[in-house]
């Protein structure tokens, strides 16, 4: 009876995670289309000024359905434009930018994670172990593009802005330090579960 329970709860899980991923998709796929759209809103439809901290960027696209509307804000932090005359730069170019590096990309981190928490909850829920070495390499893949993400993400930013936004180089290394503790500690479980998975084989051997 326990043991129906628990598989239960874990399909519950299993039925949320799977909205939450095939959402996220969705929001992506919409979240691209709306960006790429912005190319064809007229400049009056769009605000970008120099705030306290940095660049701050809004603009909303109607979708055609009565009143909705799609709007894209953010801002731009100012180590990346700094000392930047406004007429210097490719507003549109720096929103799309922007909002592809610090919206869209983590969502597809986002998508990525689920998609392997998915693969775990479906092995349960057909009576496999989910310790793995595939899920173990998943996990480990995984935890190299958080860690790459929040180590370079605003430099490559900074390059972008210079080749597409400025034409003025310049380079800004700033860590999230948020995403470089989960990619730390998503590299050191999977490496503990591996050795765990070890240690495992050599018993069913010696048995």
């Amino acid at each position: 009876m326990h043991s129906k329970y628990k598989y239960q709860n874990i399909s519950n899980l299993h039925s949320i995670l799977k909205f939450f991923y095939y959402s996220c998709i969705v929001f992506t796929a919409l979240g691209l289309i709306v960006l790429i759209s912005l190319f064809s809103i007229p400049d009056s439809a769009i605000t970008f000024e120099r705030g306290i901290r940095g660049w701050i960027y809004y603009t909303e696209k109607s979708l055609g359905i009565g009143h909705a509307f799609a709007a894209i804000e953010g801002d731009i932090p100012k180590a990346i434009l700094q000392f930047i005359p406004i007429d210097h730069i490719n507003i549109r170019a720096a929103i799309f930018l922007d909002s592809l590096t610090n919206h869209l990309f983590p969502l597809v981190i986002v998508i990525a994670g689920l998609k392997h928490i998915l693969a775990l909850t479906s092995d349960i829920l057909n009576n496999k172990s989910p310790f793995q070495l595939r899920h173990i390499k998943s996990l480990r893949k995984l935890s190299y593009i958080i860690l790459l993400y929040s180590t370079l993400g605003n430099t490559l930013l900074c390059i972008l802005n210079s080749i597409f936004v400025t034409g003025f180089f310049s380079v800004t290394i700033e860590f999230t330090w948020i995403g470089v503790l989960i990619g730390v500690l998503g590299y050191i479980f999977s490496d503990i579960t591996e050795y765990g998975l070890f240690l495992q084989d050599e018993y069913d051997m010696t048995l």
